[in-house]
């Protein structure tokens, strides 16, 4: 059986941009293309065998670079996946002014990276792997210092595998030749009810291994504080309904309209894949289980999305705005350091 099959999908800023099928074993197909690295469709099984696509897409090129461009669905988000407050940062002394792309409550932060940040950019296919218990793709990128306001020269490597054990593997490798901050994500919008049945995803049940959150104010810029789950709306050490608390009072959950949250993960030490979330769909017995080695995950319920509320993204990540938060984890790059993530999404069906 053929793993990998191409085509051209159209054009962008005089650059061919291509869609790929992976397929498995088991017939689990990931779609991508290399405009923004997006992950494109999903077809995953439910718990009858049954596939369907279950990441929230669009059919045509044009509809994602015309009519939808800013949505981020299924994108490989750089240089900074999240927000950085102001737009500003300083290091070595110096004081760096990124694009503002985003304003909660009228108040301007960068977002994801820009204008020109990864996920609205042509990536290079490097490489095509097709070995008996895998396919995947090799997508490169460079940025050139100053782009969106960011200082170095940046090169970009993300290796995106379909194995057969129903896993897709996103590894991250970066390097950069002056001191720059870098936080990556993908940005996949789920509905393990499959996009096709219509619903929304608040009858989902989670689980999220994480002890603690950021909280922020109407910006959803974090304060620094590193605030315990418990008694909030963000506990979801006990699996639960993603529903239960989207009309919560709670400060956090009026200004993102919903779950729109980065957790702070409880990790065992190193660069160990360690669990994340666990998202199901009762209704199919469809899961999806989120492994990393980043420190945190942003849950956005997509409240904002066309189609309200049709799907939640699992962004794994650096805590947003970790520039100006010194007791954060570091995001900041030097020359001669390469930056290393893994994350994993685990189809399973329960």
């Amino acid at each position: 059986m053929k793993k990998i099959e191409s085509a051209k999908w159209g054009e962008f800023e005089g650059e061919e941009v291509r869609l790929w099928k992976l397929v498995n074993k088991n017939g689990v197909e990931l779609h991508f293309t290399n405009w923004g690295g997006r992950l494109v469709k999903a077809f995953t099984p439910d718990r009858n065998g049954r596939l369907a696509n279950v990441t929230l897409g669009w059919n045509t090129l044009d509809e994602y670079v015309v009519e939808h461009g800013g949505t981020y669905y299924g994108a490989l988000v750089g240089r900074y996946g999240n927000r950085i407050g102001d737009g500003k940062f300083t290091l070595g002394g110096k004081t760096y002014t990124l694009e503002c792309t985003n304003a909660p409550a009228g108040i301007p932060c960068a977002l994801h990276g820009g204008k020109r940040g990864f996920s609205l950019r042509n990536w290079k296919c490097v490489e095509e792997i097709e070995k008996d218990d895998r396919a995947g793709l090799v997508f490169e990128i460079d940025s050139p210092d100053g782009e969106g306001g960011y200082p170095g020269n940046v090169k970009v490597r993300a290796t995106l595998i379909l194995t057969d054990g129903d896993t897709w593997h996103i590894s991250w490798r970066a390097e950069t030749d002056a001191p720059t901050p870098l936080a990556f994500t993908e940005h996949a919008y789920w509905n393990l009810d499959g996009v096709d049945a219509g619903t929304k995803i608040f009858d989902h049940e989670m689980y999220i291994n994480a002890d603690h959150f950021t909280p922020y104010g109407p910006g959803m810029i974090p304060t620094g504080e590193i605030r315990d789950v418990t008694g909030t709306p963000f506990d979801f050490r006990t699996t639960r309904p993603v529903g239960d608390h989207t009309q919560d009072p709670y400060p956090e959950v009026k200004y993102g309209c919903g779950y729109d949250m980065n957790w702070v993960l409880r990790k065992t030490g190193g660069d160990e894949l360690t669990p994340a979330v666990f998202l199901t769909s009762p209704r199919t017995g469809r899961r999806v289980e989120v492994w990393t080695t980043e420190p945190g995950i942003q849950i956005y319920d997509g409240f904002y999305l066309p189609n309200k509320n049709s799907g939640i993204a699992l962004e794994t990540q650096h805590f947003p705005d970790s520039p100006n938060h010194p007791e954060f984890p570091t995001t900041i790059l030097l020359p001669g350091q390469v930056l290393h993530s893994t994350t994993e999404y685990r189809f399973r069906v329960v």
